[in-house]
Parts: structure tokens; sequence; C-alpha cells
């Protein structure tokens, strides 16, 4: 059987569909993935059709960040834009020229250039626990494709928490995430997920703008509660508040004796919280023993 194989010219994976093959280079690594140009026509042409791409872009890899600007440059130029429909970016952001940062964000322009729907982003994690700095999004992401978004480790800035320029984004996910700005915003959402210790300001409630979402997870964050604007659609909200939230406010009231409170940029009466989770079908609200005051006057 081996003789006939390799008689034939096909190799070990001759008899297997392009699909097929597509399929199991997604798992690789770009960088790995690269490397299969060089078995023949077939393979360089295979990797330049993949839709979906696993970026992994860390010291280990790639100790200099000259290096990783040579695989940026060569990667785009050998794909080129054929269309994608799920990218993952893992990268550090640690070198102090800011090279491995410039480059991060030139493979997010090029995913969305590409028409990614499916965009995950986060920070690479070494085995000997090294915290690198975040990913800080400081410009507002543009798409008329992408629909699912996963970030971890990014700091938003101001513009980049509208996603108004994302149409048709549905999931939005933050995790570890710091959210730098007054307000969330987008008309198409309809899940948002916001946990694991992501940091909201602490001088004010950042507000969550979501007219469409049905399913909505706020859980494990720092800082200010944010403010839920009004979501008619919404069927299912989990929500923990813990001592983390740097609530002052009990009344929710324009007369609050507590100058750094938020509150006071909101009309009385209008809960922080409970006004957006009205209109839940399923609402689980768990609200450690200092936080049912808090909430006792909006309710």
């Amino acid at each position: 059987m081996l003789n006939k194989t390799a008689a034939s010219g096909k190799g070990q994976f001759g008899d297997l569909t392009d699909d097929l093959l597509r399929h199991v280079l997604s798992f690789l690594p770009a960088a790995d993935a690269l490397q299969t140009c060089v078995l023949d026509t077939r393979w360089r042409d295979l990797w330049r059709r993949t839709t979906d791409l696993l970026l992994v872009f860390d010291e280990t890899s790639f100790p200099s960040s000259g290096r990783f600007k040579q695989l940026v440059k060569l990667f785009i130029h050998l794909r080129g834009n054929s269309p994608l429909d799920k990218c993952k970016i893992v990268a550090c952001v640690d070198d102090e020229e800011g090279c491995t940062y410039t480059n991060t964000m030139l493979l997010i322009k090029y995913a969305l250039k590409c028409q990614v729907k499916e965009l995950l982003l986060s920070v690479a994690v070494e085995d000997d626990d090294t915290v690198y700095d975040p990913i800080i999004l400081d410009a507002p992401l543009i798409s008329q494709h992408l629909k699912l978004l996963h970030l971890e480790q990014v700091n938003l800035k101001f513009s980049a928490l509208n996603f108004s320029r994302c149409p048709v984004l549905e999931d939005l996910k933050m995790q570890r995430c710091g959210i730098d700005g007054r307000r969330i915003s987008s008309k198409s959402l309809k899940r948002l997920c916001i946990s694991d210790f992501c940091y909201f300001p602490e001088d004010f409630h950042v507000r969550i703008f979501a007219p469409g979402l049905i399913s909505l997870q706020l859980d494990g964050f720092n800082g200010l509660t944010p403010s839920l604007e009004y979501m008619p659609f919404l069927e299912i909200a989990y929500v923990g508040l813990r001592d983390e939230c740097y609530d002052f406010c009990r009344s929710n009231r324009q007369d609050c004796e507590f100058d750094d409170c938020g509150c006071h940029a909101y009309p009385v009466g209008e809960g922080v919280l409970l006004h957006g989770l009205s209109n839940a079908v399923n609402l689980e609200l768990i609200v450690i023993a200092t936080k049912l005051l808090e909430l006792r006057d909006e309710l």
C-alpha cells in the first residue's frame, strides 16, 4: 500500500478531499499552516482558501518583534483577501517598541477586510504565568459581516465601545476586559456576556444601550455597576453583584450624599439595573447581603 501511494505521488493525504484538508489546517497555528505551502501547489492553495484561521503570536514562537513583523507581512501577502468564517488572534503586547501591538491591530483589520464572521481576540498566556499587557482597542470596529466578537484581556477605549458600524453583530463576549468609556452601544446585539473580572470605571455608571438584547450575563466585575437602558426583548438575564461593585448610592436619587456616585447623571427614579431588566422572562439575580440595601429603593 505504501509503495503504491508513493508511486502515485499523492502522499498520505492524497485521497482526502480539499474540504477535509482545509478543516485540518484550521486547527494549526498560522505559522505551522504556512509551512505546508512547501509540500506542493495543492497545499499552497488549500492554505490560502481556509476559512478558519488560528493566529498565535507569542514570545515562545517569535522571540523577536522583528520576526513577528516579517511573518505578519508574509502571511497577508500570501493569503490575500480570501473570505474568513472564523479568526482567532492570540498575541502578546509586552515589547517596548510596540511592534507586536501594531501588527496585532494590522491582523484585526485584515480579518475584518476578509469579511470575518467570528473574531476572537486574546492575549497569550505563558507557562511561567507571565502576565502580558492587555491589547488596547481605541477605534471602532468596522464590518458589515462580523456576527460574533469574543474579547479576552482587551481594554476598550471610548469609541471602541460603539458597535454601530458592525450592523449584524449579534454576540459580544468580554472576559478580563477594561471598559473605559461612558456607553456600550449596539442596536443589532442579541447576546451580551461580561464576565471574569472585567473592569468598569469607578466614578460613573457605564450605560449599556442594546435594545435588541435577548440574553444578558453580567457577572464578576469591578467598578460601578453599569446602567442598563430599556431592553424590551430581553428573555434571559444573569446578574451577579459582589463587594467588588463599588456602588455607593442606596437610593439612586439626585440628592445622593456621595459626590462620586454616578447616579447624579440620571433622572430621579431610574434604576441602575432593574429598569433594563424589567422585561426579562427568566431572571437570575445573585446579590450578596451588603448589596441588598442598594437595590431596595429601585424596587
